[in-house]
């Protein structure tokens, strides 16, 4: 069945907000919210697979990311929540499913203890905010000097080097890693981009680790319906933050592990993610 996929914007909040928008306008909403140095464009397999389930996908670029506006703003926990909640309120969606990736899942979080009767379900996929571990670049950004070095890496010389079909061969990169590397560099390819990719990490992480989650936090995700889906090798975020989660959370939730490599499991394994969330949703 063909899918139509439409990107859209709206203003939100006083600001612009990009998303793309999928399947029946009369089924249940989810809403999309990927990681840092990101867009919506992380979940271009699975949004077509999600929407032929017969769920409504809203695949936003979050406020500072991707077409969205980046303001001057904090990037805190808090500004993601408020903006995310006047977008909803711009599509007059009064409650829907939140499915966040990595820092989108902190987010997801957040916005549930700000807006516990705006969330029906949560599907945290590879997420953070469930323990200090974290991928020591990620460590890395959190640092004074980081902004300055990554300057110097994103200068026009220095991308020319990293466009190189060579190089990839070279390092080995799968296609899938060059759109990753393609979507960070959209990213982070300007100082507005830049900045709010730096103010987001320090808002979640230290060079020590992972600012884990408040009592709230971990209060809410233990009382909503959840479902994780992690793979088994993350090298970003480990496993067993997921794990520990579902011992605490009992029955409310449910894990999947995709026995697989990499950070990205709802695109490595499109189809099979697909169906967990869309039976996750049907299941009562």
């Amino acid at each position: 069945m063909s899918v139509e996929l439409v990107r859209r914007s709206v203003r939100a909040g006083g600001h612009l907000i990009a998303y793309q928008d999928a399947g029946p306008v009369d089924g249940p909403v989810v809403i999309l919210l990927h990681g840092l140095a990101s867009d919506a464009d992380t979940w271009d397999k699975a949004v077509g697979l999600l929407a032929e389930h017969g769920l409504h996908v809203l695949a936003v670029d979050l406020l500072g990311h991707g077409e969205s506006d980046k303001p001057d703003n904090d990037y805190l926990l808090v500004d993601f929540t408020e903006s995310l909640a006047r977008f909803m309120d711009a599509l007059d969606v009064p409650s829907a499913t939140l499915c966040g990736h990595s820092f989108g899942g902190a987010i997801a979080m957040f916005f549930g203890t700000r807006y516990p009767d705006r969330v029906e379900r949560v599907v945290l996929v590879s997420a953070g905010g469930l323990g200090r571990e974290v991928h020591p670049a990620l460590r890395a950004a959190a640092l004074r000097v980081a902004p300055r070095v990554l300057r110097a890496a994103m200068s026009p010389r220095m991308r020319r080097v990293y466009a190189r079909p060579g190089l990839h061969r070279a390092l080995g990169l799968t296609a899938d890693n060059v759109e990753n590397l393609r979507r960070a560099g959209r990213a982070l390819g300007t100082a507005e981009g830049q900045a709010a990719f730096f103010a987001s990490v320090r808002g979640v992480i230290a060079p020590s680790g992972q600012r884990t989650a408040s009592e709230d936090m971990r209060a809410f995700a233990e009382r909503v319906p959840m479902l994780l889906i992690w793979s088994e090798g993350d090298p970003v975020i480990p496993v067993q933050h997921a794990q520990a989660h579902a011992a605490r959370a009992g029955t409310n939730s449910r894990l999947v592990i995709f026995p697989t490599r990499g950070h990205e499991p709802h695109r490595r394994n499109a189809e099979r993610f697909a169906d967990e969330v869309a039976e996750f949703l049907r299941s009562s």
